[in-house]
């Protein structure tokens, strides 16, 4: 059999596995899935060789960018329903751990020829971007606990009833540790395998059936590997359900209670700084604990006049009676930031809004002015979120 020449784009789609639902996600523009497997070099007086060479514990690392077109990657991350997102918004502390799937289309069928699982990953850090001229796009970074490749088929199968007992549609091919599944979810929850009757946070797989210690509240989803399905065959990524993609054109953004004018790029940046838990006599990473997130970000505008500046000292677009805009007192008090995503496929005013991006209290931590021979002034500001807070709403949120 000949060897294909090469893995195109096309033939690459990713799967997220979230605490919730599954779901191969639209608009991914780049994806890369990378296993560091740290080592160190030991030597010993009188040997001009190494001893040998001791590894530790691989760092999983999955990045992936996708056109900001709406909350469904958002939901999918957060454990949230996209079809009934709660109208209070989600909050980036809601990210929780997934499973990634990254499906490879063979060359010659409409089936897969190989898969990817990384298991349980948590974001480290996310980067949200808008600009005049540009398409909208999210990316996330996850660090997760093992990885593999398969040519099996990986199953992602999610049960909303039953309650300790499931019955799984295909039949599981155990691993190599001899566990029967990849992973098993229960209401957000990592479960255990174990071979005998499950307890509390484990659950163990005998031919097809799924016995949980827990009772099912919400919904179990199961991944495994199983032999290539009949009729499990290779689907285009289509979603009709939202825009190919937003610029900026369709993307106001508001600080305070006025929108801003001249807006030329604003990114935003949020850093979780998780750190892997591990246990002696355990070859993997336990998982990983979060702490308290950091979101920054820049604002870029054309300069124009003293209105933002004005805003971002006083909360106001034209203060009565002041002159004078100290560095010092830039959001003193802290303001709001909001960003809206508008659907492109409306003409009509007022506009529908998709997504709203919203930072409840922003503190600029730098400003700068540039001007270049034959270009526009522009006027920078990097911003923090003084409480770590960002989230996300459908639609127009909370304005």
């Amino acid at each position: 059999m000949a060897r294909r020449l090469a893995i195109p784009s096309k033939a690459v789609e990713l799967k997220i596995v979230g605490p919730r639902d599954a779901l191969v996600i639209p608009r991914v523009q780049r994806l890369t899935v990378t296993a560091d497997r740290p080592s160190t070099d030991i030597d010993e007086l009188g040997n001009r060789l190494h001893a040998g060479t001791i590894e530790d514990i691989p760092a999983i690392t999955v990045t992936f960018q996708a056109m900001d077109v709406g909350i469904k990657l958002f939901s999918i991350l957060t454990g949230t329903d996209a079809s009934a997102y709660p109208a209070s918004g989600v909050s980036i502390s809601a990210l929780h751990d997934v499973d990634t799937i990254v499906y490879v289309k063979s060359d010659t069928a409409e089936d897969y020829i190989k898969m990817a699982h990384s298991r349980r990953c948590v974001v480290r850090d996310f980067t949200f971007t808008y600009t005049v001229d540009g398409e909208s796009t999210e990316e996330y970074t996850l660090i997760g606990t093992k990885k593999r490749w398969f040519k099996n088929d990986v199953v992602a199968e999610k049960f909303d009833t039953g309650t300790t007992s499931f019955t799984l549609a295909y039949t599981p091919v155990a691993l190599k540790s001899g566990d029967k599944a990849l992973s098993v979810i229960l209401d957000g929850v990592y479960l255990t395998e174990v071979a005998a009757t499950p307890a509390t946070g484990q659950y163990s797989i005998s031919s097809t059936t799924l016995t949980t210690g827990d009772s099912r509240t919400a919904q179990c989803i199961a991944v495994y590997q199983t032999t290539p399905v009949a009729g499990n065959n290779w689907t285009d990524v289509t979603d009709n359900t939202m825009p190919a993609a937003i610029r900026g054109t369709d993307v106001p953004v508001v600080i305070g209670a006025g929108g801003i004018e001249r807006v030329q790029s604003v990114t935003i940046n949020g850093t979780f700084n998780p750190e892997a838990v591990k246990e002696m006599g355990n070859r993997d990473i336990v998982g990983y604990q979060a702490q308290i997130p950091k979101v920054t970000g820049t604002i870029t505008v054309l300069d124009t006049d003293t209105e933002l500046i004005a805003l971002l000292t006083t909360g106001q677009l034209n203060p009565s009676g002041i002159t004078e805009f100290s560095i010092s007192e830039l959001t003193a008090s802290g303001i709001p930031l909001i960003i809206k995503l508008q659907d492109p496929a409306d003409i009509t005013l007022p506009y529908s809004i998709l997504k709203t991006v919203y930072i409840p209290t922003i503190t600029i931590t730098n400003e700068g002015f540039t001007s270049n021979v034959n270009q526009n002034a522009q006027q920078t500001f990097d911003f923090s979120s003084r409480t770590g807070e960002l989230k996300v709403y459908q639609g127009s949120g909370i304005l």
